[in-house]
Parts: structure tokens; sequence; C-alpha cells
């Protein structure tokens, strides 16, 4: 589907409400796009380039979708696990089998691909955990990609691990080797593959892989990023993305229509144009994990949870100074994704009220699964279920306890208030007109809560204590 390039609205409806959670949410810019099996449904944006100026944000603005590259790079993986050039269970140690010990410390030689893209290689996160000195020198891009990849290989293999192994531990080194192994079996640079092997079969056109030189060559227009306190981040400056190194883990840039064409082709379920075989494309979204306390697991670069909409793939991403979100729910053909040129606060509950506006709005309850507030409130719910923490964004968490028969509620730096029930699920406080909607599944502890307050709703995900 085509558009203009300054964003015309498909839906009043959609505009109206990008428009009003851009406001309310004081972020620069947003767009979406609502996918179904049949392709785009519909797709807006709203808001400015920059803040503080009036260059409107248009459908063409290359959004940079940090971490959600990641699918990406797993997708890659398995075209060349079609091809017969790796397999899953492909070791560091397979694809280097000359290393000596001081090269590839014993304990990661072992580590699969599979472990690498499922973040259970016992690797730190990033290569600053390691070495600072060394992260910052990456960002100065002196090599090509494959060289710098090659450089951080001598950087971090050499390490024991830090985390345990076969446990869930969020690592964007670990892309960054399992990209350097994908480029020395297939001997092409992992960007070229990528080209090669998901943007073009896709028709992903707007798609590269930012890297200082090419930022520098951007002319206006240009999309803006801005900071954790808002001052906006000139892309074409050291530091507005990620180093070329990173480039598996997340330097993708991409328009929302053609990033829609990805989200399309996962939500069809079928292997073509990009891979071979259906055994390769489901392994992509096998649940391999424990991810977090709400049953919530890790695939292939995807996020894996059971909703009342059937079974879910999503993800977030950010270079710090954007935000983008992904989901994709098969059995209810829906997928939507949002982007935000922030990583201020309150990007990621801006994102968050626009997806679950498309999601409530645009897919269906399936009735296995129809476990959420729309029948929980016919079961009988015990409050101990409701007992949690709930983050709605980094510097806002609610704490739920139960003392006796009453249920608390804190909010960070704000006193604990009692809530009272309307219906086991629903719990209204007294002192304001507010109200808290929790989540729950057949078994175990409510996995997120909804505030609902002065027309809004807001989710907050159950983290760990």
């Amino acid at each position: 589907m085509q558009t203009e390039a300054f964003c015309q609205s498909t839906s009043d409806e959609l505009s109206a409400k990008l428009a009003s959670t851009c406001r309310d949410k004081n972020v620069p810019a947003m767009a979406v796009v609502l996918i179904s099996s049949e392709g785009i449904v519909q797709a807006d944006c709203f808001g400015v380039r920059k803040r503080g100026t009036t260059d409107r944000v248009s459908l063409s603005d290359r959004f940079p979708i940090g971490s959600n590259t990641k699918s990406m790079t797993a997708t890659l993986a398995g075209v060349l696990v079609d091809a017969n050039k790796i397999e899953w269970t492909t070791t560091i140690g397979d694809v280097w089998p000359n290393a000596t010990d001081k090269d590839i410390h014993p304990k990661l030689k072992s580590v699969t691909l599979d472990q690498l893209l499922t973040h259970q290689s016992g690797l730190p996160t990033n290569i600053s955990d390691l070495s600072p000195s060394a992260w910052a020198a990456f960002f100065e891009e002196k090599q090509s990609a494959p060289l710098e990849r090659r450089r951080m290989l001598k950087v971090v293999l050499g390490s024991a691990p830090t985390n345990p192994q076969g446990k869930y531990h969020y690592s964007n080194l670990g892309y960054a080797i399992a990209s350097a192994m994908l480029e020395t079996r297939a001997k092409e640079s992992y960007e070229s593959l990528m080209q090669k092997h998901l943007f073009a079969p896709l028709d992903m056109r707007s798609a590269d892989f930012r890297t200082l030189a090419s930022a520098k060559r951007l002319r206006a227009p240009i999309l803006w990023g801005h900071q954790a306190d808002g001052t906006p981040v000139d892309p074409r400056t050291v530091g507005a993305e990620n180093p070329s190194v990173y480039a598996a883990a997340g330097t993708v840039n991409i328009s929302i229509e053609d990033y829609a064409k990805y989200a399309h082709w996962h939500l069809k379920g079928k292997p073509e144009p990009v891979l071979k075989s259906q055994a390769t494309f489901d392994h992509l979204h096998l649940p391999q994990v424990e991810q977090s306390p709400s049953g919530a697991k890790y695939g292939g670069g995807w996020i894996c949870l059971d909703t009342p909409f059937g079974p879910a793939l999503n993800h977030a991403g950010s270079n710090t100074n954007t935000f983008s979100l992904i989901w994709v729910l098969p059995e209810s053909n829906f997928a939507a994704i949002v982007c935000t040129n922030t990583g201020e606060p309150q990007a990621f509950p801006a994102c968050d009220e626009m997806v679950s506006y498309l999601m409530t709005k645009y897919a269906k309850v399936q009735k296995n699964n129809a476990t959420d507030a729309s029948s929980a409130a016919d079961m009988e719910v015990a409050p101990e279920r409701l007992v949690g923490r709930y983050q709605l964004n980094p510097n806002f968490i609610f704490d739920v306890k139960l003392e006796g028969q009453r249920l608390l509620v804190g909010i960070t730096n704000q006193p604990t208030q009692q809530v009272f029930a309307d219906s086991p699920t629903k719990w209204s406080y007294r002192s304001v007109k507010a109200q808290l909607e929790f989540h729950l599944r057949s078994n175990g502890p409510a996995y997120a809560l909804t505030l609902h307050q002065n027309g809004i709703a807001q989710r907050a995900k159950r983290i760990s204590k």
C-alpha cells in the first residue's frame, strides 16, 4: 500500500488517537501501522521530526528500531541453516576451530548459535561491561563493520562468561558474536547477507544499517532522536546510533511501512520468500527460555507469551534516543508497530498505549485463551494473585501488597493507598478517580495491570522483586 510522503490519515479515529497520545504523553512524534494477513490495514503518523520545530514527521522517515533488529538477525541465521551453512547447534568453537583457549575461553567454545540468539550464552549484556574503553573506541568506526566485529571477538571471547549459561540474560554482545559466526560461515558480510536474503525478498527498500559514515551523508529532512531528558540528538553525530559492531543487535533504520512488510511475513506464518522450510520458520517462534516471572519466554529475537488473543510475539527496541514496539498475534490475524523519536521515560507508555488501543479494537479474543479481564471477572480470583510489582515506566512502579483483607498499592514517590474491589480483577481508589485492572491467565499471579484514569488506559507489566 502506498501513502503520501507527508502523512495523510487512513482513519480519522486512528489519527485522532495518535494525536491525543502524542500530546498527552508529550512525545515529539509517533508513527503507527496496523497489519493483517492481507497487508497494511492502516498507517499514520503525527508530530515533528525535532522537538521545538514545525518540521512534520512523514511515513517515509526511517525510524531506528534498536533491538527489534534481533529477530531479523535470527531470521538470517535461519536462512543460513536452510542453506546448510550453519546449524542452530553450531558452537563458537565449531566456527573457529583453530582458536586457542586464550583466544576463546573454554566455557565459551561450547556456546551454540541458538544460545546466542536466545540470550543463554552467559555473556554480559554489552562490550562495555568487559571494557568501557574498548566500547568507546568502537564508536569511531575506523574499519569496515566485519573488521570491527573481528576486533570485538579479540576483545571479548577470551573472558569467561559472567552469567549462568543456559539461563536468560539479555546480551547485545551475544548477537554481535552470532553475526560474526554467520558472516564467517557464509564468507560474506552480515550487512550484505541481510540485504540479499531479508530486505530484498520482502521489498524493504528503506531498510539500512546506520553507520557513522552513512549518517554523515544524511540530508534534510532528517528525523532527530531525543535523549532521556528530552534533548534533541542530531543523527549525524557520534553516539546517535549504536556502532556498526552492534549491527545485529540493533542498528536497522527503516520506514514504518517497510517494517510492516516484515511483520506481515511473520504474521502469515509461511517461510516463503525468505526461508525454505517451515521447520526453520517455526523455530524462530519457538519459546526456548524463561524470560520473566510473568511466564513470557524468549525465542529467536522474540518475546513469546500467551495472551487472550492467542500466542503473541513482541519486542521493544531503543538506541536510547528512540523507541519502537512490535506485536504479532497470528491467531487473531493482527500485527501492529509503533515507533517514536524519543528515548524519554514516556516513550514506552506512549507506544504501549497505541498498541493496546489497536489490539483492543481489532484483535479477536480467542475463546481458549480468554482469561484476561474479559473473562477473569467470572472467575474466583484470590487477592493474593494480584500482589506484586508492576512497571509502567522506569520511574513509575506500582507495588501491590495484601495486608489481611486490604489490598494496598504504593506508587514510586507517592504514599501507599488502599484500593477497593469493583470485581475480582478491578479495584478502585477512593481518593482519586482511578481504577486498576489486573490481567490474569487461568493460573498464577497477574502478569500486568492497567491504570484507567482520565479516560486513558496505561498498562504496567509485572516485574521481579
